[in-house]
């Protein structure tokens, strides 16, 4: 039994990666979002100090880039871990990694990373210093 054997199962498979992709820029978008509006306070303090707009947008894209690699080693892991717990439980059932798959799946979190936390980045940048003190 494989994807190649089975009609439109690699196609079904194709569809789940891409809402899963979705589902993942959606939640990323949304955290991000949530963590530079509780952080107002803290980007008007940078920015009464003389930060540019271009250096908030870089130290949230920074702090993105850091949990999605953060992310990325945390999935590598569980999924070994899963793998092996597969494999002890249901011994003639194969497991695959490929580093070309690993590749591809850091690749899209990383790129779904940072395009979730573009609008939010930008949004905090333009933030007026004196109303972002203001804000309780």
């Amino acid at each position: 039994m494989s994807a190649d054997n089975i009609p439109m199962l690699s196609r079904f498979i194709d569809i789940v990666i891409w809402i899963a992709m979705v589902i993942g820029f959606l939640v990323i978008f949304q955290s991000m979002y949530t963590a530079v509006m509780e952080r107002t306070r803290e980007i008007g303090i940078l920015k009464s100090l003389g930060a540019s707009k271009l250096y908030v947008v870089r130290v949230i894209l920074r702090e993105t880039l850091l949990l999605a690699v953060a992310g990325i080693i945390v999935g590598i892991v569980i999924s070994f871990a899963a793998a092996y717990g597969i494999r002890y439980k249901m011994p003639t059932t194969q497991v695959q990694f490929t580093s070309a798959w690993m590749l591809k799946a850091a690749i899209i979190a990383i790129v779904g990373a940072m395009v979730g936390a573009l609008y939010p980045a930008f949004k905090a940048a333009q933030k007026d210093p004196i109303d972002a003190l203001a804000y309780e």
